[in-house]
């Protein structure tokens, strides 16, 4: 749990605006919202103080790197507090990601939301364990038509539906139940847009499925349709017609560009440029949320253990340690965002290397 704590704190703070485009605490029930599907997703496959109002680049990238470094892909990851990437070591608590603001609700509703924020300001809640949980999954097994066949175990012949059956319990706290309902809510109007590699596509497919759960004509939730291009090319979309709301994925892994050049003989080599952001098949900056995550495609394996893979301008390194790679192109990231992203409308986050929950 302790790799998916730093993945969340990370998330939480490199989130950026320069003003909230959602009231601020609809800002922090939307990541609670993104935790509790992440709980509910790694259950399902395996068994402020105030936030920073503006960032420039430096800084963002700063705090990134040293997320980076405290969350290596080479070795093991522990730890026993919860931290935000900004914070120095000695100064970690977990209300700095746990403060709300009101909104205008029902008292009732409200009353709710306080007892909710009393007890997770109190509680670490990445402190805890897997328990068994009896209670019917959001949605049953192989009913959600959106998954893809190559993650849908239930219709794929699993044998059993214990993994459905866990469900994550922090110490000394509850962590409510995901609300699709009061999520839609939320999203009602806006475009969510996740980008990066297969964690984020299978946050945005677990996350379509949730919802859809949660609404009553599920005939109104379509698949953007269009040329055979937006799948080959890397872009999906569903739209939820009775809440004016998309929640997309765009695939850029590595979010720098990938690159093919040939060499001397003419011989085709793949390359990834540090210095470009990977150029979206379709505009999604506008976006009023965007997830942004990359981490697990930045192996020995995939890039060439690092000799003659990786170029800045006209450089290409004869050989670069990919953690070093990976801190250069969250560099380039850091950047494209602080000049692409208008922070008065859109809310963006980040998230690394996740925990790996296997038995």
């Amino acid at each position: 749990m302790a790799p998916f704590k730093n993945l969340f704190t990370t998330s939480i703070n490199i989130s950026r605006t320069l003003s909230f485009p959602l009231p601020r605490s609809r800002t922090h029930r939307s990541a609670i919202a993104l935790l509790l599907l992440s709980l509910f997703f790694f259950s399902s496959t395996s068994l402020t103080n105030q936030l920073p109002s503006f960032l420039t680049a430096s800084s963002l990238a700063s705090s990134i790197l040293f997320a980076a470094n405290y969350i290596s892909p080479f070795s093991s990851i522990t730890s026993s507090r919860t931290c935000l990437v900004s914070d120095s070591t000695d100064n970690c608590t977990l209300s700095s990601v746990t403060a709300m603001e009101r909104t205008r609700m029902n008292p009732r509703k409200e009353e709710e939301i306080d007892d909710v924020i009393a007890g997770l300001s109190s509680c670490d809640i990445f402190n805890g364990n897997w328990v068994l949980d009896d209670s019917d999954p959001i949605y049953q097994p192989g009913s959600c038509p959106f998954l893809d066949d190559a993650f849908n175990c239930f219709n794929n012949g699993r044998p059993d539906l214990d993994y459905l059956r866990y469900r994550w319990k922090p110490h000394g706290c509850h962590i409510p139940r995901f609300d699709g309902r009061q999520m839609l809510r939320m999203l009602r109007g806006k475009r969510m847009v996740f980008v990066g590699d297969s964690l984020n596509r299978n946050m945005w497919q677990s996350l379509v499925c949730a919802l859809r759960e949660s609404v009553e004509n599920k005939s109104r939730i379509f698949e953007i349709e269009g040329p055979r291009e937006f799948k080959t090319r890397g872009f999906y979309s569903f739209n939820f017609v009775d809440h004016n709301c998309s929640i997309d994925f765009v695939k850029s892994p590595f979010l720098v560009q990938e690159w093919r050049s040939s060499d001397r003989r003419g011989n085709r080599r793949e390359r990834l440029r540090l210095d470009m952001i990977q150029t979206p098949s379709f505009n999604y900056h506008d976006a009023d949320i965007i997830i942004f995550n990359t981490g697990h495609w930045w192996t020995h394996q995939k890039t060439y253990k690092g000799k003659n893979y990786f170029q800045e301008g006209r450089k290409v390194y004869n050989r670069l340690e990919v953690n070093e790679a990976y801190k250069k192109a969250l560099w380039t990231w850091a950047k494209w965002v602080d000049s692409n992203i208008n922070g008065s409308h859109t809310r963006v986050f980040f998230g690394g290397y996740s925990a790996s929950h296997f038995r």
